[in-house]
């Protein structure tokens, strides 16, 4: 199959670098227009190379995420024999196979397969990524950090309806070459549990679809969200980690924390891959602990967002 003609080409520029997408069928070019069409190129890197080639076997469409192996500097994804990847991360170069009926499931395509082809490339080259969402409040951003479940993207929705700018939402990414530690964002989707309808009644009765980790998720397109203020990157000038599990009901409560708790909390978001980028990712999260770093427990959103907007106005 090395000599399958890969007629089909488009460069995109996810985060604003430049990725090259090949394939043998624009099935994936699409797939790579709905990732990445929102973004414009900021950095001039030689581009990725991303090949994904989709055959024509009857097999049925996936839906249960890939599993995923390294060693040195390779990846693999492997969903079935007849769908997996694998990823060079020293070389930027990553070549998937697919059937057409999951190419043509788009929404598993993508966050399970095309997706993980692109970032990860990018992650180990350029970037240092932290699960977090971030905001900004009268431009001093704010990363809202803290474990799955912790309402990291729910509180960042609420914080935007209350007229915040939205930078990101469960994943934050550093250039790490950077001087200054700046996230560059990606506002144009929010990712949710099911239970989000709950919460905000504008997306009720919305179905989750599966991520490529395996977590059930809504994604909300925000070019749907014509009053929303967003911003495609922000300076981090404080990180608060948040706490619902331990809270104990009345006012929210924001506890300093100091480098040495916020660098346990912070140093589980670094993949650990077996190269040399790995120490570089490390020492750019270091230098985010020169920011000062709280704790925020809290119930409901209005009164935590309360306590953030007072936060983010010290100087």
């Amino acid at each position: 199959m090395t000599r399958v003609p890969l007629e089909h080409e488009a460069l995109v520029y996810p985060y604003g670098f430049p990725v090259r997408i090949r394939s043998n069928s624009p099935i994936t070019l699409r797939a790579a227009e709905i990732s990445c069409s929102t973004y414009r190129q900021k950095f001039d890197f030689p581009p990725l190379d991303v090949r994904v080639l989709v055959s024509e076997s009857d097999s049925p469409a996936l839906s249960e995420p890939p599993t995923f192996r390294s060693q040195g500097n390779l990846l693999t994804l492997v969903a079935d024999a007849e769908n997996f990847a694998c990823l060079d991360l020293n070389t930027g170069f990553s070549f998937g196979w697919v059937t057409k009926a999951t190419a043509e499931k788009t929404e598993y395509f993508r966050q399970c397969i095309l997706d993980v082809m692109i970032y990860c490339l990018l992650e180990i080259r350029h970037l240092v990524t932290l699960h977090a969402a971030c905001v900004k409040f009268k431009g001093n951003g704010v990363l809202l950090t803290g474990p799955s479940g912790a309402g990291k993207s729910s509180l960042a929705y609420a914080c935007a309806k209350r007229g915040w700018t939205y930078v990101s939402d469960d994943a934050s990414a550093f250039l790490r070459a950077a001087r200054e530690l700046v996230v560059i964002g990606h506002p144009q989707k929010f990712r949710f549990r099911e239970p989000v309808g709950q919460l905000f009644p504008e997306f009720h009765g919305l179905k989750s679809t599966l991520r490529a980790y395996g977590k059930p998720t809504i994604e909300i397109r925000t070019k749907s969200l014509e009053w929303l203020n967003s911003a495609d990157e922000s300076t981090i000038r404080r990180v608060v980690f948040l706490n619902r599990k331990d809270f104990q009901g009345g006012p929210p409560v924001l506890a300093p924390v100091s480098p040495e708790v916020a660098w346990e909390r912070l140093s589980f978001s670094v993949w650990a891959v077996q190269l040399p980028a790995f120490e570089e990712r490390v020492e750019a999260l270091q230098r985010l602990l020169e920011v000062p770093m709280y704790e925020l427990r809290y119930g409901d959103f209005d009164p935590a967002i309360d306590v953030l907007e007072e936060l983010a106005r010290r100087r």
